[in-house]
């Protein structure tokens, strides 16, 4: 598709004045999950996988990373391909095959655009090359088949009929030709298909055989998705009679919690139990075979050398389909005497079974307990936003905890055009009968998007003053400018129907959103703040600034000025300074590689006689 003819989601139309005023689903333009391995991958040591072609069967369902990378953490047998276009994910499909997805759109490797400054560029996009494969010892006759399952669309954006994904196959010995075997076009969303594709021409049974998929696609951004799931090539395969001995997960977790995906660890411990998810927790799965399968499944929980097992007795499934398993949690609740201040548990979900693939038999999330609620589960797969001066967004929550509100983390996208120069102003609203109410208290300062590539890295926007907080209220801000102000919108989780509002303009009533999703703006407190921090105070100035915070492996830290030379320390919750390190200039990126999730003081000495300047960070 192109993008003049991508299709909005419009809710509201004024009578008089804005009639082209609305809310705005879109897709992403941006990938900041791809932009951050990007670029990481500039620091990793540079590395070859060697050992020549691959052996038959070649095998990936995606449930791990198998594209090429130096990452020294990820093995290099795991490689399957050339190229590393495809975002390999498990949150664009809908009920696949088995967890993870190669996913192809119009984005780079590196999250940005093929073409980012021509809306209506089309072409080829993401490529998708197999290693060199050695059919050499076999034939025609061998029924050599490449099967895998496909699927448009997903929770991303379908591919119009003129958009394609086409396979072609490489003969060695032509010249290193390539031959277009088959193409889909494109279509709303469907089921996954299995696909199987026989090796009939002679040429193909050479050693470095290979195949690849492409996409034609906008290259203006996420559009156009394909996803491919459970790649298989072998020989002696029947298309009748073909099916792998698989049972797997198929979705990701993301909570044990009712309502949230993360919230402030001081609210939880008031009622550790009512914000527990009620009742037994539950798993998807698939069983690719016709045969019924018995297998135990359970969920862990493990918070630095502590482990909690939740095991369950044998279970059976029926034959191929999507099997619902639900897991007794035996009334499990988080334990509130391993922190004082903040916790990240590690959950994963799994079951135990000897089958093909052992890797998509687990999913793991963190459940984090800072000082912030979330309803999304950290990833975008589209963009929301309104499109009219004046314009409010909001989105509605609740504590049982009276506290006070400080700031506001947002997860900013961009869409065609960096926005980074519109201003908005935050707001907090209190509750009137279901919708936003009067202002909580004034907020004067401008604000800008910022963008910051990684998964679950969201912009901190601190208020004016901290607001008291107890019961319902709501967070958003209102923008100046017609100017699309987008922000990631959480397709596997769906609060906006109750949760997000949003006003057109002065004089409009608030209206409730109709576009499925959670939109991700989550409320900070100050309950992070414990004791452990009093007599650490930040120096209100603006001698360097830090992203992104929360931070993942690396922060960055950006002086507004250039010097020659300077230290910066990192420093615990009492105070103790973990490491240093000497910087030169006005940029510097320390690695927090060896840190455990929590909360830390970054200070920063530029000497002179000047005193040192701090600012608080969380590692998750």
């Amino acid at each position: 598709m192109t993008l003049h003819r991508w299709t909005l989601i419009s809710v509201l139309l004024l009578a008089a004045g804005f009639s082209s005023a609305q809310e705005e689903e879109g897709i992403l333009t941006y990938n900041p999950i791809q932009a951050e391995r990007a670029n990481n991958e500039r620091d990793f040591p540079l590395r070859e996988r060697g050992g020549g072609s691959l052996d038959l069967p070649f095998f990936d369902d995606f449930s791990r990373y198998s594209l090429p990378t130096n990452d020294p953490d990820i093995p290099i047998a795991w490689q399957r391909w050339e190229d590393d276009a495809v975002y390999i994910n498990d949150h664009f499909p809908i009920e696949p095959p088995t967890i993870g997805v190669a996913t192809f759109d119009g984005l780079k490797g590196d999250g940005l655009p093929y073409n980012f400054f021509n809306p209506d560029a089309y072409g080829p996009a993401d490529t998708l090359t197999s290693l060199p494969i050695d059919l050499g010892n076999l034939t025609p006759d061998d029924d050599v088949y490449l099967t895998f399952y496909l699927q448009p669309q997903g929770l991303g954006n379908a591919p119009d009929p003129q958009d394609s994904l086409v396979l072609e196959f490489y003969i060695p010995s032509d010249g290193g030709a390539w031959y277009r075997d088959t193409a889909w076009i494109g279509s709303d969303l469907t089921d996954f298909q299995h696909i199987f594709i026989p090796l009939t021409d002679i040429g193909y049974f050479q050693d470095g055989f290979r195949f690849r998929f492409r996409n034609y696609a906008s290259l203006a951004g996420a559009a156009d998705q394909w996803h491919l799931d459970y790649v298989y090539l072998n020989s002696d395969i029947n298309p009748e009679t073909l099916e792998f001995i698989e049972l797997a997960i198929m979705n990701p977790e993301y909570t044990l919690l009712q309502e949230f995906s993360a919230m402030p660890w001081s609210h939880f411990k008031d009622d550790p139990q009512a914000f527990m998810y009620a009742g037994n927790t539950e798993i998807i799965e698939r069983n690719l075979n016709s045969a019924p399968v018995n297998f135990e499944s359970g969920f862990r929980v493990e918070y630095e050398d502590q482990v909690w097992d939740m095991p369950n007795s044998f279970a059976n499934t029926n034959g191929l389909g999507i099997i619902e398993t639900e897991i007794e949690s035996d009334d499990f609740v988080f334990d509130t005497t391993v922190n004082d201040t903040c916790a990240v548990f590690t959950v994963k979900h799994y079951h135990e079974i000897t089958d093909a693939t052992r890797q998509n038999d687990t999913t793991s999330f963190q459940q984090v307990f800072y000082n912030y609620y979330a309803y999304d589960d950290g990833s975008a797969e589209r963009a929301y936003a309104i499109n009219v001066p004046g314009g409010k967004v909001a989105v509605k929550y609740r504590t049982e905890t009276p506290d006070s509100l400080i700031g506001v983390f947002i997860y900013w996208l961009p869409f065609l055009q960096n926005n980074e120069d519109e201003i908005f102003l935050l707001r907090a609203w209190g509750d009137n009968g279901g919708v936003p109410g009067d202002e909580l208290a004034n907020n004067f300062s401008f604000q800008s998007p910022n963008y910051y590539p990684g998964y679950n890295v969201f912009a901190y926007y601190e208020y004016d003053q901290p607001m008291y907080v107890d019961g319902n209220f709501y967070v958003g801000w209102v923008q100046d400018s017609n100017a699309n102000l987008n922000v990631g919108n959480d397709k596997n989780t769906n609060n906006n129907g109750s949760k997000l509002f949003y006003q057109l303009g002065l004089g409009s009533e608030w209206e409730q959103s109709s576009i499925s999703g959670s939109v991700m703006i989550r409320p900070v407190f100050q309950s992070g703040k414990q004791s452990v921090w009093n007599g650490i105070e930040e120096l209100a100035d603006n001698t360097f600034s830090i992203f992104p915070n929360p931070a993942t492996n690396q922060l960055t830290v950006q002086l507004n000025e250039y010097v020659d030379n300077w230290y910066a320390s990192v420093l615990d919750a009492s105070g103790k300074v973990v490491f240093s390190s000497t910087a030169a200039g006005q940029t510097h990126t320390l690695s927090l590689e060896s840190l455990s999730s929590g909360i830390y003081i970054l200070e920063i000495n530029i000497g002179d006689g000047l005193l040192p300047t701090r600012r608080k960070f969380i590692k998750q």
